[in-house]
């Protein structure tokens, strides 16, 4: 069954040549938005709080919080060129974040649905990018250690 959301977006679609429905739905789960007024905006809006949250997760690798222990026992896993790109990835992640909001702000249906063009073919690279990264954060808890290596002495 197609819903609200679907036969806006298909509209658009023809309109401005945006990528298939199903193919932008998986990533950014389009679907369950909650009115197809202003669709393009409020596929904007969802996908800069996916980005928001993708920045939080990266964005403590690059300036790490002390007060973290999570944050602190995971940098320790990667060395200064792995850094380096999580930093690359930031910059890129933040670009788009600002952007977004930018396009938000316009108003200009076109220049975001062009935006959405070139972002999604941008974003496959990013999320190959953050799969990379996030997965060493995960892999470095598999890691042997003790809590004398992981917090320091407190006596």
């Amino acid at each position: 069954m197609v819903n609200e959301i679907e036969r806006g977006y298909n509209k658009l679609r023809k309109k401005y040549k945006l990528p298939k429905f199903n193919e932008i739905d998986s990533e950014f789960e389009i679907s369950n938005l909650e009115s197809a007024k202003f669709l393009i905006k409020n596929i904007l809006r969802r996908i800069e709080e996916k980005l928001e949250f993708y920045i939080e997760v990266i964005g403590n690798l690059v300036h790490p919080d002390v007060s973290s222990l999570s944050t602190m026992y995971e940098v320790r896993y990667f060395s200064d060129d792995e850094k380096n790109e999580v930093y690359m990835l930031f910059k890129k992640l933040m670009k788009a974040n600002r952007s977004i909001i930018g396009l938000i702000l316009v108003s200009d249906e076109k220049k975001q649905t062009d935006f959405l063009n070139g972002f999604l073919n941008e974003w496959q690279d990013m999320k190959k990018e953050l799969i990379d990264h996030i997965g060493k954060m995960k892999d470095s808890w598999e890691k042997e250690s003790t809590i004398e290596e992981d917090l320091g002495y407190f006596g």
